[in-house]
C-alpha cells in the first residue's frame, strides 16, 4: 500500500516530507530588547489633512506614529527581522502571492518578509490612489500608480531589503525584506519573536532592524525542544548590536 503524503506548512515554510523522515518540531523564541537608555518616543507623523482625503476607515482609524523605531513599555523593540536558514531544508516558495496592503495611508504591515521567487501583491484598500515607490538595488524598482481598490503585483527575485514609499503621502514608508532564509519571523510590538519547525542543530541566526543594524548570534535546537534567544540593540551599536544566548 502505498503512503499518502501531504505537504505540511510550518513556520511560513512549505515542507514536504518524504517516508523516512518526521517533520521537525523545534523551534526558536525570544524578545529583542533595546539596550541602554530608552530614547524618547519619535513625535507623530503629521500630514495636512487635505492630504489625508480617502485614507479613513470606520475599522481602520489612521495611524500616524512614526514607526522607524518603536519600544515597547518593557523595552522590546517592534518590526525586528530575525532569520534561520537551515542546510538541505525542503522549502517552496509561497504559490499565492504575498500581500502588503495600503490601508489608511499606511503600509501594512511596515515590515513584510517574503523569499526570494515569492510574488508581491501592492494592493490598495484606500479610496484614494497611491503611487509605489520602491528603492532597490537588485530587484526592479517601480513607480507606479495604485487606484483604490486595485492591486500591482510583481516578482521579488533578488535578496535584498528594499524601501518603499509613496510620493502622494510623503509620510507613507515601509521595508519588504526578501531573504534567501529558510525560516523567520518578525518581532511584535513587545519585541517577541517566534520560529518554528527546525530541526535540531546549531544555527546561525541573524537579525535586521531599519535603523539599529543588524547582528547575528549562535543558537542551539534540540530535538522537539524549544530554544530561547535573546537579542539587545542599541542606537551605540549599529551594526552589530550585543546579543546573549
Amino acid at each position: 500500500m502505498k503512503m499518502l503524503l501531504i505537504p505540511v506548512c510550518v513556520a511560513g515554510a512549505l515542507l514536504l516530507p518524504n517516508s523516512e523522515s518526521t517533520v521537525p518540531t523545534g523551534s526558536v523564541a525570544g524578545t529583542v530588547t533595546f539596550d541602554g537608555d530608552r530614547p524618547d518616543p519619535l513625535p507623530n507623523l503629521s500630514p495636512k489633512e487635505e492630504e489625508t482625503k480617502g485614507c479613513h476607515h470606520d475599522d481602520h482609524p489612521m495611524d500616524l506614529t512614526d514607526r522607524t523605531l518603536l519600544i515597547g513599555e518593557k523595552g522590546g523593540i517592534a518590526n525586528v527581522v530575525v532569520t534561520i536558514d537551515v542546510d538541505d531544508a525542503d522549502v517552496k516558495p509561497r504559490e499565492e502571492p504575498v500581500e502588503l496592503d495600503q490601508k489608511s495611508c499606511r503600509f501594512e504591515p511596515h515590515v513584510l518578509v517574503m523569499r526570494v521567487g515569492e510574488t508581491i501583491r501592492y494592493a490598495n484598500s484606500d479610496e484614494t490612489n497611491h503611487n509605489i515607490h520602491t528603492y532597490a538595488k537588485k530587484n526592479k524598482n517601480i513607480n507606479n500608480n495604485v487606484a483604490g481598490g486595485s492591486n500591482y503585483e510583481m516578482v521579488l527575485d533578488k535578496e535584498e531589503t528594499v524601501k518603499i514609499g509613496c510620493d502622494i503621502h510623503p509620510w507613507m514608508n515601509g521595508y519588504v525584506f526578501i531573504t534567501e532564509a529558510s525560516h523567520f519571523a518578525v518581532s511584535d510590538e513587545n519585541g517577541n519573536f517566534t520560529i518554528e519547525g527546525l530541526p535540531a542543530g546549531t544555527y546561525k541566526a541573524e537579525y535586521w532592524h531599519e535603523t539599529l543594524g543588524k547582528g547575528k548570534a549562535d543558537v542551539t535546537v534540540a530535538d522537539g525542544q524549544p530554544a530561547k534567544l535573546d537579542i539587545t540593540m542599541s542606537e551605540e551599536k549599529k551594526g552589530g548590536g550585543r546579543r546573549r544566548r
